[in-house]
């Protein structure tokens, strides 16, 4: 395959739905939901969205998100889809210059690029990104549960005055205020703009569990199905609840909500930074098992 058959297809919304088809039959780390949701909702332009064709079709699809919020002000070049490894020079030339172009001309301090080794975006990828300046910012690690695990740890009952709540409408600017505030140092984990969280919970697809203390959230947790499998996408507590062991009781609550969907069975997902060592003590106690290390490097886009 010469340099010469590559391209990049500009972006349209129609496009959206068979390009996430195309996403997950490669394999890709998400379903067709959030692959939508990454294309058209959180870049905040087409222009932000990267897809490289060559001579058998599309090779490669990428997008710059960049209406998030997390602790290093950083927009992400996430790779949603890759048939094959593209030359390094095409990957720098039609995803990563106008990558940084795009992430420079928006309000973010930095960009970052994961490079996932189940679906690495370019030959040489990791020297084209420290040829472009970057440098290794942080690791994170894909782990799983699987279905033949040993039941997790059941936690105590609840103290008195504490209760499970299923998020609705009346607790979103709460719940969202919550996630900023436990998140607020952590760069891996990306908070959405409060009218692009309030629609996610209010339409009913987001399965998410809040733990309360009296009327006020203590902890939060998203459990996502996929099929007979499942992925537990947010974990935390705030600020002042850390340290009294919530974290058990978060996991065993995003894993009960999982199994109450697949039929009590199946294999579940996560990711954590990989010098999180309480959160990756915690999964290990529950049965996950570490999968892939992806390191993710980072360019400061001011200054």
């Amino acid at each position: 395959m010469t340099t010469d058959s590559f391209r990049r297809q500009p972006f349209a919304a129609d496009d959206a739905d068979a390009l996430a088809a195309f996403c997950v039959a490669r394999g890709g780390p998400y379903d067709t939901g959030l692959v939508k949701t990454l294309l058209c909702e959180l870049t905040s332009d087409a222009a932000g969205v990267f897809i490289v064709h060559d001579a058998d079709g599309v090779a490669l699809v990428a997008t710059v998100v960049d209406r998030v919020r997390n602790g290093a002000d950083a927009a992400s070049v996430e790779t949603l889809g890759v048939r094959a490894s593209i030359p390094a020079a095409i990957f720098t030339r039609l995803v990563l210059q106008p990558a940084i172009a795009f992430a420079r001309s928006g309000p973010r301090s930095a960009l970052h690029v994961a490079l996932p080794p189940t679906r690495l975006p370019a030959d040489g990828a990791e020297r084209a990104l420290r040829d472009a300046g970057f440098e290794r910012a942080y690791d994170t690690f894909e782990m799983r549960r699987p279905a033949s695990a040993p039941p997790p740890p059941v936690p105590d009952a609840l103290p008195p005055g504490w209760t499970w709540a299923h998020l609705d409408g009346g607790r979103v600017d709460e719940a969202h205020a919550a996630l900023v505030a436990m998140f607020r140092d952590a760069p891996a984990t990306h908070i959405k703009p409060i009218e692009d969280f309030r629609t996610a919970v209010t339409s009913g697809v987001a399965r998410w569990r809040a733990l309360l203390d009296g009327d006020r959230i203590a902890g939060l947790v998203r459990a996502v199905p996929h099929g007979d499998s499942g992925e537990v996408r947010v974990l935390g507590r705030t600020p002042a609840y850390r340290g009294r062991g919530l974290g058990p009781r978060l996991l065993a609550e995003g894993l009960r909500v999982l199994a109450d969907a697949n039929a009590g069975g199946g294999d579940v997902d996560l990711a954590v930074e990989a010098a999180n060592e309480e959160a990756l003590d915690l999964y290990h106690r529950f049965g996950f098992k570490i999968l892939t290390r992806t390191p993710v490097f980072a360019l400061a886009l001011r200054g």
